[in-house]
């Protein structure tokens, strides 16, 4: 049986804890500040790279919207991308040759956008200053001709004011989403494409 004094002693120590832990839970969510930014789709570009015996060609995609959320001080635990791409707005100054692409390789009455959703952040290299870039791999799903595939995707970030720029490459393979190898003239292109990519966003209220 607990006497009187030891019980106030008792209620006293656990109050402290108490006050303690929710303390620490206050500043631990105040020090997770997660920001959100929105694509600036007019100031983004996709450009593709597709080799074939007559040399490259080069095109573009349209970026419909997006979006990046995270706490700077901790990606690997709050960063998350999602980035839609506009299928038919594919485009590389050759008119029936991009009639073509959209029509018969991707599809895009069927399927019209493109989806790139995160699923993690890793391998995060910190910034020694302001003018450097930080540097990690973002794990995602990319849902591409109605095919989903997880992608690791290698960028660089850097930050000016309240905007963001994010850039990277990566290969693409067309078997890996179902897209036939495109023909020219009778001659197949390559059986992949190189896609580097520029997001600008911006920090919102």
């Amino acid at each position: 049986m607990v006497r009187g004094k030891d019980a106030t002693v008792l209620i006293f120590r656990t109050s402290i804890l108490i006050l303690l832990l929710t303390l620490a839970s206050s500043l631990a969510s105040e020090a997770a500040e997660v920001i959100r930014f929105k694509l600036l789709p007019q100031e983004s570009q996709i450009l593709t790279q597709v080799p074939n015996p007559f040399g490259i060609v080069n095109g573009k995609f349209t970026v419909r919207e997006g979006e990046a959320n995270g706490d700077i001080q901790d990606l690997q635990g709050t960063g998350q991308v999602r980035i839609t791409i506009d299928a038919a707005s594919y485009n590389s100054n050759i008119g029936l040759r991009d009639e073509d692409i959209q029509e018969y390789y991707l599809e895009v009455e069927e399927f019209p956008v493109i989806v790139f959703t995160s699923t993690g952040i890793e391998d995060v290299k910190k910034s020694q200053s302001p003018e450097k870039a930080w540097e990690f791999t973002i794990r995602g799903v990319l849902k591409l001709h109605g095919v989903e595939r997880e992608l690791r995707v290698p960028v660089k970030l850097t930050q000016e004011g309240k905007r963001i720029t994010v850039k990277g490459k990566i290969k693409i393979l067309f078997e890996d989403f179902n897209i036939a190898t495109p023909v020219l003239l009778f001659i197949r292109s390559g059986n992949h494409t190189e896609v580097s990519f520029r997001f600008v966003a911006e920090q919102q209220p």
